[in-house]
């Protein structure tokens, strides 16, 4: 057996250990006290050099900076919502790990743990990058502005997130755009309120909301190539509370969603352009906030097949699967250095009904642990050896 899963399999109760202490501590956005202590707290007593470079985000170096530098990744934080699951070990705060963030922390501190053993093997410097903010696309940025990046200069980096859907043992990869974009809006339609009854001494902000909504609709299937996956949707349309009074405002919150760099530049040029000419036309302002602007995640072929090669013996069956929807900060890191992303299966033997990630009753199977350990440490490994100078 390969010697970096033969010991995160020695290791496994050590890890299901951490990552029910991660579950049941469960904090959000970069306000992780707790949960990044605990992570120093396991560097520092493995003699791992660490420290917190941006709010509770913790980097760890093995190596001594020497060489080249693969960078490692996991996400921190969990989400705002109440866990619905029924385990013994469920979250103790009002908060709820349902997107698998407690156990990717788990396998890079067990990578981490593993890596320190064998760090006098090391041909460069592994960087272990533990983030917060995932969920509000806020942690990768900060960590890339304090410096996450540099001092050693990363050259490769490799993530990965937990399937629930796929069971222990496979392996799903992507080639090229992984994740979509993610840009969020919240536009403030501003009018002028006035009675129901006399709607022509005001500026309905509902009219000029419907009409945007439209003329946004139209743009994807009257100026969006059929070969191109886009998604434009919005999931809050409010304003007013009385029937017979038209409101000041209304406000329109959506997400925006695409793979192609070229073709989210020009939609978001045409819903600047599309906002000031609807706007004029029905007499409104429109007031466009930035609610996020996360690009696609993009896993580099080339260094994904040799990634994969340097994992053949760890027992594992690797799967394609196609691009997704969903949108993670890590494609900050990968617009930057070649990177990879894994989707690790993790889906309970006995499961009745398979839930999706941000469900309250989600469950994942604690048995991927020392998979997703030992590929971290395996990829970081191999690529020093195969790339030492």
């Amino acid at each position: 057996m390969n010697v970096f899963l033969s010991e995160a399999n020695e290791m496994k109760q050590e890890l299901i250990e951490m990552r029910r202490f991660l579950h049941q501590n469960a904090e959000i956005k970069d306000d992780l006290p707790v949960t990044s202590s605990y992570v120093k707290q396991k560097l520092t007593e493995w003699g791992i050099e660490n420290r917190e470079i941006s709010k509770c985000g913790v980097v760890g170096i093995i190596g001594g900076g020497k060489g080249k530098t693969v960078l490692c990744r996991a996400d921190m934080d969990a989400l705002d919502m109440h866990e619905e699951s029924g385990l013994p070990f469920s979250s103790k705060t009002p908060y709820a790990h349902c997107c698998g963030h407690d156990l990717h922390t788990t396998m890079l501190l067990g990578a981490a743990k593993i890596l320190k053993k064998h760090e006098s093997e090391l041909k460069g410097t592994v960087k272990l990058m533990f983030q917060p903010g995932e969920e509000y696309f806020i942690g990768s940025k900060a960590m890339i502005e304090a410096g996450v990046l540099e001092d050693p200069h990363v050259d490769v980096a490799v993530d990965m997130h937990m399937n629930a859907k796929k069971p222990v043992g496979q392996v799903a990869t992507c080639k090229g755009y992984t994740c979509a974009s993610c840009d969020g809006m919240k536009l403030i339609v501003h009018g002028k309120g006035c009675h129901g009854a006399w709607p022509n001494t005001g500026v309905d902000p509902f009219n000029t909301a419907v009409h945007l909504y439209l003329a946004f609709q139209e743009l994807l299937s009257r100026e969006i190539p059929s070969d191109q996956t886009v998604s434009f949707t919005f999931g809050q349309i409010t304003g007013g509370n009385a029937a017979n009074i038209i409101p000041n405002d209304v406000t329109m919150q959506g997400t925006l969603r695409v793979f192609d760099k070229d073709t989210r530049a020009f939609l978001k040029e045409r819903i600047a352009q599309i906002e000031e000419h609807i706007g004029k036309a029905y007499r409104s302002e429109i007031e466009h906030v930035v609610l996020s602007d996360v690009p696609a995640l993009y896993t580099d072929p080339e260094l994904q097949a040799e990634m994969m090669g340097y994992c053949e013996d760890l027992d594992i069956e690797y799967i394609d699967y196609p691009p997704s929807s969903a949108s993670d900060d890590f494609a900050r890191i990968t617009e930057k250095v070649p990177s990879v992303f894994f989707s690790i299966g993790c889906m309970p033997y006995d499961a009745k009904v398979l839930y999706p990630p941000h469900n309250p009753k989600i469950l994942f199977n604690e048995d991927a642990l020392p998979i997703g350990a030992s590929i971290h440490a395996q990829c970081a490994f191999e690529w020093l050896r195969h790339h030492s100078e």
